[in-house]
């Protein structure tokens, strides 16, 4: 517990909190239908004719959502017969292994997709296993990674190369797939290069590439069950999964129980599509502005929970997939609603990622800054979260509402960190001591100073989740609210920041305790 309200003033931040929560989403569904009943529903292309026992439309508008659902319903028979075949290697030939995640993956790709699509998956490993291969540096790694980066985000929107791809009887959702991996692929081939390299230099030794460490790197790049829709497990936590005994029987039952777990979130999600159209009614913004400053609060609630809830069940049945062939995964996202700074969205959303910037890209950039250059420590940090947004921003697409999304994450940790330094000089101390007096009155500072920072941390996810027009939209509406709205955005959100402070410590579901 990180906050020092009693227990009855918590109590009533998590019923308004919830209450507000609660109310948004009706007054969206409400407005929505009454928008909606003067509009021809067939106009909306993302809405097509959803469960014939529910007789209602459905949102189809998310193509991460349909490619993902379309990965497992066509490979979760294969993925669970790999599982049996690796746990009979593992049993009789161990040395063996890695060459069957290899083979198993190759087969999958070439039998199911096609050779074009292996080609685009193997292109990054090879130049990667090339580079080291032949001396490259940390330096290289970075520049290989960012070049190919920029050629990744401007192929993608070239017509040759989805033609390339593509094939008369090939699914929309499977070039998505391709596409999907090939940047969780390069992550995966910066982990092992890096790795690769640090362990060169602690040794002292420098060799070419051995057909040991070929193996090493193609069976954790191409490891079937996180290839198309990760999460990111670095190369240290992959290498381990060789090192544990698990009980199969242990094993089997935590899988069989997560499975009916995500199972059951995803026929809630799919209802829930067939009647929040939220997503569907964005491609005619008049539709959306229509809309109450309520429900359109509850669209963005909406948006939030929607991601949330895809990253839980797409994370964690490939993490429970992976947990078979006991690699540890990361825990899954933490649920959105109770996080309000944006340190903690990063580090508890995707752990996977967050682990992945911290130790290849934030602490050495901050190691290097220190090293050479005598500007205060807060810069030293700030610089190090610059390459690490820039990263980002590069990573996930280059593209206008990404940019505006990373820089406003950006502003956010820096304020959030200048809020830290702050709190640590002599002058805070007597202001705490002088006039807050109590904890509790801290407490309720703090909240207040967090406001204003998670309401620019819901918007900046807007141009994520929506893209620009949606975050343009909520802008506008935000930057001149009427007194009323401010009055009851304001205590929503305070009463959201007391509520994360008081769970702050509660891990999700997912992470395993360690005695």
């Amino acid at each position: 517990m990180k906050t020092s309200l009693n227990s009855f003033e918590l109590y009533l931040c998590f019923c308004v909190w919830t209450f507000s929560n609660i109310y948004s989403l009706y007054k969206l569904i409400k407005a929505q239908t009454d928008v909606l009943q003067r509009e021809d529903l067939s106009s909306l292309r993302d809405l097509q004719p959803g469960w014939t026992f529910i007789s209602r439309y459905k949102d189809v508008s998310d193509i991460e959502w349909s490619s993902w659902k379309y990965f497992f319903q066509t490979s979760w028979y294969y993925l669970i017969i790999q599982f049996m075949i690796s746990e009979i290697i593992r049993k009789l030939f161990a040395s063996w292994l890695k060459y069957w995640y290899i083979m198993s993956t190759v087969i999958f790709i070439t039998m199911g997709m096609g050779l074009r699509q292996m080609i685009i998956i193997s292109v990054q490993p090879v130049i990667y296993a090339f580079i080291i291969n032949f001396g490259g540096n940390k330096f290289t790694i970075w520049l290989t990674s960012i070049l190919l980066l920029l050629s990744y985000n401007s192929l993608k929107y070239k017509y040759f190369f989805w033609n390339f791809l593509d094939h008369d009887d090939m699914q929309d959702e499977e070039v998505y797939l391709i596409l999907f991996s090939v940047a969780w692929i390069e992550l995966r081939c910066i982990s092992y290069c890096i790795d690769f390299i640090d362990k060169q230099s602690s040794w002292k030794k420098y060799s070419n590439l051995t057909f040991q460490d070929v193996i090493n790197m193609f069976s954790y790049v191409l490891y079937l069950p996180l290839l198309y829709t990760g999460p990111i497990i670095l190369y240290e936590e992959f290498e381990k999964s060789f090192n544990v005994i698990g009980g199969f029987r242990t094993k089997l039952r935590k899988f069989i129980w997560d499975m009916m777990f995500y199972l059951t979130y995803t026929i809630c999600l799919d209802v829930a599509f067939h009647y929040i159209y939220f997503f569907a009614m964005q491609n005619n913004m008049e539709l959306i502005r229509k809309l109450p400053s309520i429900a359109l609060c509850g669209g963005g609630l909406w948006m939030g929970l929607q991601f949330h809830m895809k990253y839980v069940i797409s994370y964690g049945t490939t993490s429970s997939f992976a947990r078979l062939d006991n690699i540890e995964p990361p825990p899954t996202p933490r649920c959105i609603a109770r996080v309000h700074v944006y340190s903690e969205m990063w580090r508890h959303f995707d752990v996977g990622l967050y682990k992945f910037l911290v130790k290849y890209i934030y602490k050495p950039g901050y190691n290097t800054i220190s090293k050479y250059s005598s500007i205060p420590k807060t810069a030293h940090k700030l610089l190090a979260s610059l390459a690490t947004f820039t990263f980002i921003f590069m990573w996930h697409g280059t593209v206008w509402h990404i940019l505006v999304w990373s820089f406003l994450n950006y502003v956010g940790i820096t304020l959030e960190h200048l809020g830290k330094v702050v709190s640590t000089h002599e002058k805070y101390q007597w202001f705490k001591t002088s006039i807050l007096k109590t904890d509790k009155m801290e407490a309720r500072f703090i909240g207040l100073l967090c406001t204003p920072l998670l309401a620019l941390s819901a918007i900046s996810n807007f141009y994520l989740f929506a893209g620009s027009e949606i975050g343009n939209l909520f802008f506008e509406c935000f930057s001149q609210p009427s007194m009323l709205n401010l009055i009851l955005l304001g205590t929503t959100l305070y009463c959201c920041c007391q509520v994360s402070m008081a769970l702050q410590n509660v891990p999700s579901r997912s992470v395993v305790k360690k005695c």
